[in-house]
């Protein structure tokens, strides 16, 4: 996907704050950071290993509400 934007200079740029997460290890203190900015609007941008299944998630085709929840609903 290197055709993305940059979202955390994006949000910057229309003024909101912008997050940038790429181990999971840095999820909870990032959520802990963005909790504490109540007045400001938090854009996080979560980054994944591309070959994870990040749930849910809709199969190309599929409406959304076919949604999967889980491996279990393979």
């Amino acid at each position: 996907m290197d055709a993305l934007p940059d979202f955390v200079k994006l949000a910057e740029a229309y003024g909101h704050v912008g997050m940038l997460i790429e181990r999971p290890e840095d999820v909870e203190p990032a959520l802990r950071e963005a909790r504490k900015l109540k007045d400001r609007t938090v854009f996080m941008d979560f980054r994944t290993d591309p070959t994870e299944n990040v749930w849910p998630m809709v199969k190309a085709g599929q409406g959304i509400t076919e949604m999967l929840l889980g491996s279990e609903d393979l």
